[in-house]
């Protein structure tokens, strides 16, 4: 069967994971954006915001977007927590696949997020309660982009198993 399907989520929510698990139950390939990225640049994510600022990131990222819809038939991706709010990526996204919205409250972000903060290049130099607040603040501001997925799928107090079922369920 042929399955084109992103997952968009703020960061922590599960994507990767969440996409993988699911890509092995559908028997399909998985992709994550930021992993292709990297590929392209041969450079983390980071030293591309250090060397290039978020505006030149985010066009790099639509362009190798675009890409990926032209050469993949069959597919789950899933995309950096920002990808959907910049651009025309959502136009974009919703014109070649389902979206499906990993929504997690903000303490279980909180929680996963302040474990990877280094690895994290807009958070990566904010206190405990900075980060908070910025999880806060711009959980707000993407909401917007969040909401206009195929389908949302609260992840609170689910196995993944479970996840990947309800997600089944919406395809």
């Amino acid at each position: 069967m042929i399955f084109k399907i992103i997952l968009i989520g703020y960061m922590g929510s599960g994507k990767t994971t969440i996409g993988q698990k699911l890509a092995n139950n559908l028997n399909q390939k998985f992709y994550d954006l930021d992993k292709k990225i990297i590929q392209y640049t041969k450079k983390s994510i980071s030293e591309l915001f250090e060397i290039y600022g978020e505006k030149k990131f985010r066009k790099l990222e639509f362009n190798i977007l675009n890409c990926f819809f032209k050469t993949k038939k069959s597919y789950i991706l899933s995309v950096g927590g920002g990808t959907p709010c910049y651009k025309h990526n959502m136009f974009l996204m919703k014109k070649n696949s389902k979206i499906i919205y990993l929504n997690a409250e903000i303490n279980t972000l909180f929680t996963r997020i302040l474990n990877q903060k280094e690895n994290r290049p807009l958070i990566s130099k904010l206190s405990n309660n900075d980060l908070y607040h910025f999880i806060c603040d711009s959980l707000r501001k993407r909401f917007f982009f969040y909401k206009k997925a195929d389908s949302t799928i609260y992840i609170e107090n689910k196995s993944f198993l479970d996840i990947v079922k309800e997600i089944k369920y919406v395809l």
